[in-house]
Parts: C-alpha cells; sequence; structure tokens
C-alpha cells in the first residue's frame, strides 16, 4: 500500500508529533511505501520534528509560504505524480489537499486532532461537512470527547474514533547533562514538575503560574520546568513571566529536543490546557510512568483515572489546580509500572498505527 500523510508543516506540536511517529510505525512493513509531506517552507525552527522522521518514511516539503496561491494546484500535481492509494490529512492540510484528492480520485482520512468547533473556523467547516458527505473523505476522532463533537458538527454517522498513540520515550544522549542540570535545583524533598507545549493562551499557563505560586506561599519545595516556544504569542509569554512571584523556582526554557530526559527527571507532568483533543503529552508521560496533573477539557478525562495514573483538576480555575496539585503532593506515590501498563495496552503507537492501517484497508476495499 502506498499511503501520504500531509500536514501544514513540522513545527512542534502535538498533531505533528502524531503524524510523525504514526509515520516511523507504518514504515516499519517493507511492503508498504509512506510519504509523509509538509506544505509550509522548512525553516530552522522545524528542524527538532523534522530530525525524528525515520529513514524509511519519503519526506518532501511543497515548500511555501503560508497561503500560497499555486499550492492546491502543486498539491493535486504531486498526488498525479506520486499516485498514493489513500492519504492521511492533519490540521488545515485537507483544505489545501482536498481539490487535488477529489480530482485525482483518492480517497482520504482526516485525524480531528481537537474537538471539531475548535479545529477550524465555521466556513472551514461547512466545507469539510460537504467533503465527508459527498466525496471520500473520512473524519476520524482522536478521543470519544472529540467524536461528540464531531457528530455534532457534521453528523451521527461519523463515529470513527481512534485513540492516539504515540512512541514510547526513551533517554537521550543528553540524559546526563540535563540530570546534571535538575539536580544543582534540588534539595531533599524538591519536586520538579514539568510543562510542555508552545507558551499560549489556550495552553493556559497562567493558570498553572498561579496554582504553583500558591503552593510555594505555603512552604513547597518544587522547581516548574515550562518547556516550550515563547514565540507564538509573545505578549502572552511575557505576561506569564511577568507574573512570576518565586522567579528562582520557575524556568522557561524553550523547545528542546530532548524532552523525553526532563520528563524522566520530573516527579509530575502539568497541563492546564483551556481545551484539548488528547494530548500527546500525556500520553508521552504515561509511557514512562510519569503522573499527570490537569485540567479536565477534551479528551483529557478518557486517559486520566484520578489518583490512578494521575489527578484530575475539577474545572478550569487556579483553585482547582492547586487543589489538584496539593492532592498530588499528599497522595501515596502513584504505581509507575501500573500507568505504563495501561499506555502499552490502550496508547501505543503500534496499536493506533495498527487500527488505521486497517481503516486504510477498509476504505481501499469498499
Amino acid at each position: 500500500m502506498k499511503i501520504m500523510h500531509i500536514l501544514p508543516s513540522l513545527y512542534t506540536g502535538g498533531a505533528e508529533k502524531f503524524c510523525i511517529d504514526i509515520c516511523n510505525e507504518l514504515a516499519k512493513n517493507e511492503s508498504d511505501e509512506i510519504y509523509l509531506c509538509s506544505l509550509e517552507k522548512m525553516n530552522s525552527q522545524q528542524e527538532i520534528m523534522y530530525e525524528k522522521i525515520g529513514p524509511d518514511v519519503h519526506f518532501f516539503s511543497m515548500n511555501k509560504e503560508g497561503k500560497h496561491p499555486t499550492l492546491m494546484f502543486d498539491i493535486a500535481k504531486k498526488l498525479h505524480d506520486i499516485k498514493p492509494d489513500i492519504t492521511h490529512t492533519h490540521l488545515r492540510a485537507q483544505v489545501y489537499a482536498a481539490a487535488g484528492l477529489i480530482v485525482n480520485k483518492i480517497p482520504n482520512v482526516h485525524t480531528v486532532h481537537s474537538l471539531a468547533q475548535k479545529e477550524t473556523t465555521a466556513g472551514k467547516r461547512m466545507f469539510y461537512k460537504m467533503l465527508y458527505r459527498h466525496f471520500d473523505f473520512t473524519p476520524v476522532s482522536i478521543s470519544k470527547e472529540v467524536m461528540k463533537s464531531v457528530q455534532e458538527e457534521y453528523g451521527e454517522r461519523f463515529d470513527i474514533a481512534i485513540d492516539n498513540g504515540v512512541q514510547k520515550l526513551e533517554k537521550t544522549d543528553r540524559f546526563e547533562e540535563t540530570k546534571a542540570w535538575v539536580d544543582r535545583l534540588k534539595k531533599e524533598n524538591t519536586k520538579i514538575f514539568v510543562n510542555i507545549g508552545r507558551v499560549y493562551p489556550v495552553k493556559n499557563q497562567k493558570l498553572l503560574i498561579e496554582a504553583f505560586d500558591r503552593l510555594l506561599d505555603e512552604g513547597v519545595d518544587a522547581h516548574l520546568l515550562v518547556i516550550g516556544s515563547r514565540k507564538i504569542v509573545p505578549e502572552y509569554a511575557k505576561e506569564c513571566e511577568e507574573m512570576v512571584r518565586h522567579k528562582e523556582h520557575v524556568h522557561f526554557l524553550d523547545e528542546k529536543s530532548n524532552v523525553a530526559d526532563y520528563l524522566m527527571l520530573a516527579d509530575a507532568f502539568c497541563l492546564s490546557s483551556v481545551h484539548e483533543g488528547m494530548p500527546m503529552t500525556i500520553l508521552e508521560a504515561m509511557s514512562i510512568g510519569l503522573p499527570t496533573i490537569a485540567t479536565p477539557v477534551g479528551g483529557i478525562p478518557d486517559i486520566i483515572t484520578d489518583v490512578e495514573n494521575g489527578f484530575l483538576a475539577k474545572d478550569v480555575t487556579a483553585e482547582s489546580f492547586y487543589d489538584a496539585m496539593r492532592r498530588f503532593l499528599e497522595a501515596p506515590k502513584l504505581d509507575k509500572s501500573q500507568i505504563i501498563t495501561r499506555f502499552d495496552r490502550d496508547y501505543s503507537i503500534a496499536n493506533t498505527a495498527q487500527k488505521y492501517y486497517a481503516l486504510y484497508r477498509q476504505i481501499l476495499s469498499k
């Protein structure tokens, strides 16, 4: 089978990480050809993700700047030249690829990575509804909560949900130097909290910082590492930095290529988002047995069972997130092996790729 995944860019994000992971996993089957197409022009900010693409994945970039006027025509030509049996789009790539897919009569699977109403604009959702109802386009939800939103937006018959999966994290060659840096922060009982994600309003780091500062006010010995770009909305990032009251305990580390090392050295992963689909970062934390403290949005309650593999806030407020962090600190240590067992059973990239591959075959057999 010749399979082509299409995504807008290789900037760091959960959807991009998922796309690369599944392409690498699918490429393990030597009888299949896996292509990965990025629409936007490559630059140095995309190198972290580019380096994760396996040698058996045929990667190419359309090398376009944003909404380039010829992009749809160029994609159509590329589809005609490569002739994939099936395509798989992510994020807004479906918009630009749609015409070429219809002209070339190539079926498409589209992963809905967030709540349907949050994924794109109302106008584009009307366009998607037309694609799903009248052409060979199949939306796939990444969680039960996302599927409910897809059915509300596009129709009850769109009931396919495949849980996200990720590659299990492994130490990098920078682990020891990272450990040395983290160790310098720690005393005997210091707790290390890690937040991963662009410093961005939707990720809601302000809430996390407010809750964390309150813990420090009470004398908790802890450090918070915020790992992610501050360039997307620099004004918001600056506001986050300025609101920190215990500045020696909150560290903005920007993007890191060795996120796994920081998670392996942490006591808990924190995610304070306003909305989510099924966050890859939570799954990555689970893959090494690290508990998560999170807001109860999107597909997160499908992943996190309170006091089993993490702690859920009751709502999206600093007070509630503080309570979840406090419960984590006061509870007995969660069983790391049980968290990993659940990951292996439900969220490994191998299981997810197998389910998508079965869907591809089902669509092509029609």
